[in-house]
């Protein structure tokens, strides 16, 4: 999904949060992480490409798909270890909105995508050595 309708999912969902909770933590929480995730897209180019950062070539190579498929922070693996972390931590509320915005942000990604499920699987993309070709069952090229 393109950057500006997670963020709009993410302030829904947040928005939601809040009625039902009462709790700004969770809300913001939720609304970071929703939209942060994608962050990782800024970590592939960096492994990709080095340094210095150039703003110009990564929104190139970003809407031409051409990036590495890393996506360290797309992975269903993290929604386990985020689970058992609100669970050691009696439910503490960053976890617990963060849990809720990584889990909602693949939803959507995958729902968005309609790849198969393992493509949001951070070690099987692994073991596919990051490739496109690999990874998606269709090329992406315009589809953010």
């Amino acid at each position: 999904m393109k950057f500006h309708q997670h963020a709009v999912i993410s302030l829904a969902l947040s928005g939601l949060l809040y009625a039902a909770f009462k709790s700004w933590t969770l809300a913001a929480a939720n609304l970071i992480a929703g939209v942060c995730i994608d962050l990782d897209y800024a970590v592939d180019y960096v492994m990709q490409h080095g340094f210095p950062f150039r703003l110009k070539e990564f929104i190139h190579a970003y809407h031409e798909d051409t990036l590495l498929k890393v996506r360290l922070f797309h992975g269903w693996e993290w929604l386990p270890v985020l689970g058992l972390m609100v669970w050691l931590t009696d439910g503490n509320l960053w976890i617990t909105g963060t849990l809720l915005g990584v889990g909602q942000h693949l939803v959507f990604d995958k729902i968005n995508f309609g790849e198969h499920f393992l493509c949001y699987s951070l070690l099987w993309r692994w073991e596919k050595g990051f490739k496109s070709e690999a990874i998606f069952k269709r090329t992406r090229r315009g589809i953010k």
